[in-house]
């Protein structure tokens, strides 16, 4: 993990010739940056101990098996494939529905199970009374990409 600001990256893509490690402990360091933090939510207490205690180099595949990337892809094809995803979300998926997805993550890995269950059914009510509701389900119907507002340009519900 040559820049820790990557682990807090909601979704890693990975060339197959990536590399990955935590040199902290051969420099005589601590886990700076908060790794000690998102790593074992990344992928568990063990293996985060294991890369951090042995600082030893992670390849691509053991880094995809692992958790610590979502996708690993052929280096040559980075870029596109990196572009084409990041173009597929901004093209069919909705902004707000991203925003209050991400924000329901992360806040219910510190909730039990009871608070975000009754969280995510007031989410998914008021979601229905959205902009974005109606247009998703009118381009299913009409069989066409969406065309979703931006997040500033918001109305009907609360997010």
């Amino acid at each position: 993990m040559a820049v820790p600001i990557s682990l807090f990256c909601d979704i890693r893509i990975a060339s197959d010739r990536a590399t990955f490690l935590t040199a902290f402990v051969r420099r005589g360091l601590i886990a700076e940056w908060g790794v000690s933090w998102i790593l074992p939510r990344l992928v568990g207490p063990a293996r985060a101990l294991d890369l951090l205690l042995s600082s030893r180099t992670v390849g691509a595949a053991e880094a995809l098996e692992m958790g610590l990337v979502n996708r690993v892809v052929p280096h040559e094809k980075l870029m596109e494939e990196v572009r084409a995803y990041a173009v597929d979300m901004a093209t069919h998926c909705s902004p707000r529905s991203m925003q209050i997805i991400k924000r329901e993550v992360y806040q219910h890995l510190e909730q039990t199970h009871e608070k975000a269950e009754g969280e995510a059914v007031r989410l998914t009510l008021e979601s229905f009374q959205t902009a974005d509701f109606a247009e998703g389900v009118s381009a299913i119907l009409q069989k066409r990409p969406p065309s979703f507002p931006r997040l500033g340009a918001r109305s009907g519900g609360s997010g």
